[in-house]
């Protein structure tokens, strides 16, 4: 049965290039996600290592709660550095002052990428303790002066003795720049991160109140860093922890490789929808060929084969189209890569990167998966194949293949979309108590449900769709309609693929056109505003700008609001600071009860949600602890439906707090955004270009109303748009490879229908315009149910999202029909080779067909 299965595949290689091709592409995607995720944190773990190197331990402050970053600590005093100093194995100690610094391009925008710290600290004392080193220069003597990293040097054209900006918490200011740095070693490389570096005194006036950020600790020749590290953390108390170099390096390098674990996760999803469409075209495709080669496998059995050796047979072929798409697959996934990284920074999410790394774990994975999803995909195919009677054998043309649907497949259609309808159901219940694990897997029992029962709508939908064609078209379109309906099953094999890409697009559709008038609802309904302040930086701007926006004539209002953490029994919230007096003038917020204007300094406003996970009613007193602060009582005076602030990354604090209590606690805390209404009398052609003036010193800090927020918010959902598609782009080809493939099969099996149609008659050209027709109504119809999939999944995605502030549904009509009138076009162009085969058969030989 090997040399057999063998000589299958050798005899049909346009089969098997068709068929791994499926293959090819869904592996491709899978290890190339692989391979650009382990690149990625090679590189990070190269930049954490370089950073970490000749430090032995670290002393900071403990986190009284989860904080997302170092700069949300305690500093640690003089008395701890002093402490630290008389431990015995300690050879030096460097206390370290670090925080926000941006460096500014010429026209006001910040140097590197969105989302890395910009980054500024002390120069180093101790040279084997040093974090960077010097390339070029010196470093600074003075509060005028700066070093910066190699590559916003290059980036800013900036040799020694130019001018740099540097954004600190408050107006641009500039500097001279007397030297370029380089992390210790040879790695320039800041991970899109920029790195300024001050004299010691300024560093500790920006970054030093009440003590340094860290101390770092250089050990004594042949002591242990585990045994130091000990010693010092029974030294400083439980109030500070102690950490080796290594353990600093390996929780930057974890922290980054949460971010890389969503990422891998997100693209992984792209790759199994890709990998899925890539299986149900290999089940078709399968299908397709044995029930073709009904004679074949029935004279295997007459000659003494069993039911067991033709599923071998088959289960072998399969494996070795399986195993050579996946060797294939595996090479390509490095190409993938490398174009997943260009499509992340087209769409302004820059990361590192090193040699491409290619693990073994990727290679086994991804030659694995293809084999046993080839492997799977046939073994439906494969049991009918058992099940072909040696009388076939005897047949002088091949039977059809079944085009009922079956009563199994029914039921199983049936129960997937009971399950589906319920998970949905108790998915999206209740708030506080929805699932959008449970509703997401309701929603893939539903698109399972739609894929199984789809045979039982095509014959009506593809007459429907057919109508036209065969009235405009004649005989080719008449029979390019009967082709698509006389054999449901197969016409929703090929269509299958295509139903599941399209509907992702659909998908993804419903899903932007939602949050875009979400949007618009809130700028509508809550936006009272005439101008809204914001920062493309992720660390906000200095409270400055508000009380410079105070003082332009024809200003009535300005409001700024804060979101920074807080902690509540150890876990952090995010608390939006804002003044009860200026804010609801400005932004309408959906109080459910109690009082927003009974906002003070020992009072809280909590989100519904919040609230009801943390047991509370209104009129109790919660403990909050902000940042280097012992926990303190807050009274809950109002509660709060939250809704995202525009503009502002669409988020918004689960608790409120009065501004000016929050500033007093954290003086340095910058601002998240600013709302400027005018007076009622102000002329605004007027007031908005003093504003913008106000504006001119703070750079990277911008001013908006409401159309334009609309087009920042439009900028973005098409920079989504953009990634989403261009992952999704590798189905679709997926899926139209499919159509090729399986009309192309479908023609082989119609040979002889198509010779005697020509003996009649019919012309090339006419043969060419049926099977045409016949792949323009299929992807037509896939579009369809597609659409119907893309609006079931939208909605989901809706409700599931809806405490987030996907308040709204929208269906985008226009660009719906596009997608349709696209697949239409796509079926045109993937019926090229199958009706260029179509018309090439050769009569005299396809009446001999056995």
């Amino acid at each position: 049965m090997r040399r057999i299965a063998w000589a299958s595949v050798r005899a049909h290689p346009f089969r098997l290039f068709a068929t791994a091709l499926s293959v090819v592409l869904g592996i491709a995607f899978v290890t190339g996600t692989y391979v650009f995720t382990d690149t990625v944190q090679s590189a990070f773990d190269e930049l954490f290592g370089s950073a970490a190197s000749g430090v032995d331990v670290v002393v900071r402050a403990s986190a009284a709660f989860e904080a997302e970053s170092a700069s949300g600590r305690p500093p640690v005093p003089d008395d701890v550095l002093a402490t630290v100093r008389g431990v015995e194995g300690v050879v030096e100690v460097e206390p370290r002052y670090s925080g926000q610094a941006s460096l500014v391009d010429p026209a006001g925008n910040p140097l590197g990428a969105t989302g890395p710290p910009k980054q500024g600290s002390d120069a180093p004392t101790v040279p084997e303790l040093a974090t960077v080193e010097l390339r070029s220069g010196r470093w600074p003597a003075s509060r005028g002066e700066v070093a910066i990293d190699v590559q916003s040097a290059e980036t800013l054209d900036a040799a020694l003795g130019d001018t740099v900006n540097v954004l600190l918490n408050g107006p641009t200011e500039e500097r001279t720049l007397v030297g370029t740095v380089g992390l210790a070693g040879e790695r320039d490389d800041f991970a899109g991160s920029t790195y300024t570096v001050f004299d010691d005194a300024t560093a500790q006036q920006l970054y030093g109140t009440g003590g340094a950020v860290t101390l770092a600790v250089l050990a004594a020749d042949g002591v242990d860093q585990i045994t130091l590290r000990d010693a010092i953390a029974r030294a400083v108390g439980a109030d500070y922890e102690a950490l080796t170099g290594d353990e600093v390096a390996s929780e930057a390098a974890d922290q980054v490789g949460e971010f890389l674990g969503f990422l891998t996760t997100g693209l992984l999803v792209f790759a199994g929808v890709a990998l899925l469409v890539g299986a149900v075209i290999i089940l078709n495709t399968f299908g397709i060929t044995v029930a073709q080669r009904t004679r074949e496998l029935a004279l295997l059995q007459a000659v003494g084969a069993d039911a067991r050796q033709v599923i071998v047979a088959v289960l072998l072929e399969a494996v070795a189209v399986g195993l050579f798409g996946s060797v294939v697959g595996v090479g390509a996934g490095v190409t993938v890569a490398s174009g997943l990284r260009a499509l992340l920074d087209a769409v302004g999410v820059p990361l590192p990167a090193t040699t491409l790394v290619l693990a073994p774990r990727t290679v086994v994975v991804g030659i694995a998966l293809g084999v046993l999803v080839t492997g799977a995909a046939a073994v439906g195919p494969a049991l009918r194949a058992s099940r072909v009677a040696p009388v076939e054998a005897l047949r002088s043309v091949a039977a059809p293949p079944p085009s009922d649907l079956g009563v199994a497949r029914i039921l199983a259609g049936v129960l997937a979309a009971a399950l589906g309808v319920a998970g949905l159901m108790r998915g999206l219940g209740p708030v506080g108590e929805r699932s959008l694990w449970l509703a997401g897997a309701g929603a893939l029992g539903v698109l399972a449900s739609l894929v199984a029962l789809s045979p039982l709508v095509l014959r009506p939908v593809a007459n429907l769709l057919g109508g036209p064609v065969a009235r405009l078209r004649g005989l080719p379109g008449l029979l390019a309609r009967e082709n698509a309906t006389r054999n449901p099953r197969r016409t929703a094999a090929t269509a299958s693929a295509l139903i599941i890409g399209l509907g992702l697009v659909c998908f993804v559709l419903i899903f932007v056109a939602s949050l875009r008038a979400s949007v618009d609802a809130v700028l509508e309904q809550r936006f009272l505003a005439d101008y809204q302040v914001t920062t493309t930086s992720i660390e906000g701007f200095p409270a400055t700008v508000s009380d410079t926006l105070r003082a332009v004539p024809g200003v009535e209002v300005v409001s700024a609001a804060k979101l920074a953490p807080v902690g509540i029994d150890g876990r952090a919230r995010v608390v939006l600071a804002v003044d009860p007096v200026t804010f609801p003038q400005t932004f309408a917020l959906d109080v459910t009860s109690g009082s927003l204007a009974e906002l003070s300094a020992d009072t809280v406003a909590v989100a519904d949600e919040v609230l009801a996970d943390l047991d509370l009613t209104l009129g109790d007193t919660l403990d909050l602890e902000f940042l280097g602060q012992p926990p303190q009582p807050f009274r809950v005076i109002a509660t709060y439906d939250p809704v995202g602030l525009p503009g502002v990354n669409n988020e918004v604090g689960q608790l409120i707090v009065d501004y000016a209590r929050y500033a007093a606690a954290a003086p340095n805390a910058t601002d998240a955004a600013s709302f400027v209404r005018l007076a009622d009398d102000a002329d605004p052609d007027l007031v908005r270009p003093a504003l913008e003036q106000a504006l001119v010193p703070f750079d990277g800090v911008a001013l908006s109303d409401a159309t334009e927020i609309r087009a920042q918010v439009a900028d973005q959902t098409n920079q989504l748009l953009g990634l989403v598609f261009g992952l999704l782009l590798l189905s679709v080809v997926i899926a139209l490879v499919g159509v090729v493939n399986i009309l192309g099969l479908s023609v082989l099996e119609r040979t002889r229908e198509i010779g005697l149609l020509q003996a009649v008659g019919m012309t090339r050209g006419q043969a060419r315009e049926m099977v045409r027709w016949e792949s323009v109504i299929i992807a037509l119809l896939g579009a369809l149910l597609g659409l119907v999939i893309g609006v079931v999944f939208g909605w989901v995605g809706v409700r599931a999202l809806e405490e987030e502030g996907l308040e709204v549904f929208r269906v985008p009509v226009l660009q719906m029909v596009a997608a349709v009138l696209v697949a239409g076009v796509a079926g045109v162009a993937a019926s090229v080779l199958p009706a260029r085969r179509a018309s090439r058969v050769d009569i005299l030989r396809a009446l001999q067909v056995d």
